[in-house]
């Protein structure tokens, strides 16, 4: 016996319109679509499923025309791993806009946290009662959250002049990001009566959708959060707010003017 053997059905539209309909072996197919998607002239793509490492440094060349340009100028990574680290170098290289997955699937990780602070303040007979709001409060979030991180690789790509990549930017996003927001945890963990005093009890509602933050019936259960939680929120708003708000050369010239005059006013020389 030849065992079972996984099949795909596979239709091919003929030059009569007709459609042709055939069952391919797994090989067959993975051997098909290894180029299929690269051969589709756009002027997006948008890769949102997939095996991971669908292009890599063996076949990235397929994604390119016949004249060398890009089949599609611009990519956004809506799935893990999609492309591997050496294929995005040589797409950008090749002039391809790249926001890869870490940037343009964040919202995925921001949505699940979402979820949890839902599960924490929401009974389930509240959550399904106000669940289009939920939902379309949690959306503009998420819009906000895309918009800014891409207006920042953007602006940062500018302002480098095309020295970094789109995806060493995106790095370099995600690491300040992660910076300040460890040290914040650390603070607000070590602080947790501070997470409910002002300014910080007004970020954190900022960080929560609007239904917790309005409505009074849920906004007085923020307290409910575990701590951890709450000093987890404050450390997500205040880090990625630095970060998508800030001018690096003005805060940093602001931090040592600041600097300077809690020396004068200590009077050291």
């Amino acid at each position: 016996m030849d065992g079972l053997k996984e099949l795909h059905r596979r239709f091919e539209r003929l030059a009569d319109g007709s459609l042709l309909e055939q069952w391919v072996a797994l090989d067959d197919f993975y051997r098909e679509y290894a180029t299929m998607v690269f051969r589709v002239e756009a002027e997006l793509f948008i890769p949102a499923g997939g095996r991971p490492e669908t292009i890599d440094s063996s076949n990235w060349q397929h994604y390119l025309l016949p004249d060398g340009t890009p089949s599609a100028p611009v990519i956004i990574e809506g799935a893990n791993s999609f492309i591997t680290p050496e294929a995005r170098t040589e797409l950008q290289r090749k002039g391809v806009i790249l926001m890869r997955d870490a940037s343009a699937n964040k919202c995925g990780v921001i949505s699940s946290s979402y979820e949890i602070i839902a599960n924490l303040l929401l009974s389930e007979r509240e959550f399904l009662q106000h669940k289009e709001r939920y939902v379309g409060d949690v959306l503009k979030i998420l819009e906000k959250r895309a918009a800014d991180e891409a207006r920042l690789i953007l602006r940062r790509y500018h302002e480098c002049e095309g020295t970094l990549s789109y995806t060493e930017l995106s790095d370099q996003i995600s690491q300040n990001i992660n910076s300040f927001y460890h040290r914040l945890f650390r603070f607000f963990s070590q602080r947790s009566e501070l997470c409910l005093q002002q300014p910080f009890k007004k970020a954190l509602l900022r960080h929560l959708p609007a239904l917790l933050r309005e409505e009074p019936q849920f906004r007085k259960r923020i307290s409910r959060l575990p701590a951890k939680y709450k000093a987890a929120i404050l450390a997500a708003e205040i880090g990625a707010s630095l970060v998508y708000s800030g001018n690096r050369d003005l805060d940093f010239e602001e931090m040592v003017r600041r600097h300077l005059a809690r020396m004068d006013r200590t009077g050291a020389l």
